[in-house]
């Protein structure tokens, strides 16, 4: 998957510190929790916002915590969707290629907040080389107003965004429980992190710097 653009190599990551933060950032993340599909809200049933996605491999299982999260070190789902053009695009873990996935609600105040952030970040450290930053917009709903794919467009987010389904298949592969949340998987198509809610300038340059790597993840002090 080549459509996502790159920039200059990243900054490593401040390992154990970080860690130590970005699980924080997961309690301010609940505060934005959601169960995916159901309800009685109408969501884009004509697909204006969403599109057909195909899910290859295991689901995840649904994520609870950054520290001991069970998918830690399990191959990542691959899975098939399409862009706002309509434009179809496989993502492959396991290709050679690291990956951050970055799962947003265009209605949730949390991903409003961390879009505008994130792009002033890319445009001025760059994304490693043979990482790919990849946007997935779900949990669509039409009467919420603020629609996908005008606000990436205004916010100025120059990454790859692939449109989930209607019922969310790829943010419910991922396990993903809230918002913003972030996968990070390694080279070797394996998860390195899973973090949910918004990241600081630093924990941002670590998501990358782990998308940058596989094997082993380390822990505790022997992060870095």
């Amino acid at each position: 998957m080549s459509e996502a653009s790159t920039g200059p190599v990243g900054r490593s990551g401040p390992g154990r510190t970080v860690v130590l933060a970005l699980v924080g950032a997961v309690a301010l993340a609940l505060v934005a929790a959601l169960t995916l599909g159901g309800g009685e809200q109408t969501g884009d049933p004509d697909g204006l916002e969403t599109g057909p996605v195909v899910v290859v491999g295991e689901p995840l299982p649904t994520f609870e915590e950054t520290t001991g999260d069970a998918a830690v070190g399990r191959p990542a789902p691959g899975f098939d969707a399409t862009t706002f053009d309509g434009r179809t695009v496989k993502v492959r873990p396991g290709d050679g290629t690291g990956y951050v996935i970055a799962f947003f609600a265009h209605w949730c105040s949390h991903c409003q907040a961390e879009v505008p952030k994130l792009v002033e970040w890319i445009d001025r450290d760059g994304i490693p080389s043979g990482v790919e930053v990849v946007a997935v917009s779900t949990a669509v709903y039409l009467d919420r107003g603020n629609l996908p794919r005008s606000w990436f467009a205004a916010e100025g987010w120059r990454e790859l965004v692939l449109r989930d389904s209607d019922g969310s298949e790829v943010a419910e592969a991922y396990g993903l429980r809230s918002f913003p949340y972030f996968v990070v998987v390694g080279t070797d198509g394996r998860v390195r992190a899973r973090i949910s809610g918004g990241l600081p300038s630093d924990g941002w340059a670590y998501v990358l710097n782990q998308a940058t790597r596989s094997g082993a993840v380390p822990t505790g002090a022997d992060a870095t």
